[in-house]
């Protein structure tokens, strides 16, 4: 490989580089969401039907809360509107739960 493409793939290398995950966060938010479904007395697929049903759009609830895996922010907003949830208030939820999680301000 010639310098010059050498040059031009070194420029695009933070592409390949790995995903920061807090896997502590990621599993509390998890969890989290697991619970306030079953204190709803809903099961995976109902919930999967009441978003599509809104949104058109499929979620496997069961990878979400078994797999860890890095949600995105829009997939939280719509777990928590199917719940009746406000984000804000899930948030608050996961501090109490999970004090290590809390961030002190200044």
């Amino acid at each position: 490989m010639s310098l010059g493409w050498q040059f031009f793939f070194n420029q695009f290398d933070f592409m390949a580089k790995k995903q920061y995950i807090n896997k502590n966060l990621v599993k509390a938010v998890c969890d989290l969401l697991k619970e306030i479904r079953e204190e709803d007395g809903r099961i995976q697929d109902d919930v999967s039907t009441d978003i599509f049903n809104d949104i058109k759009y499929n979620f496997h609830i069961g990878r979400l809360e078994t797999s860890g895996g890095n949600m995105r922010i829009s997939t939280l907003f719509e777990l928590c509107k199917s719940y009746g949830i406000p984000v804000s208030e899930f948030f608050k939820k996961l501090e109490e739960k999970y004090p290590s999680l809390r961030i002190n301000s200044k």
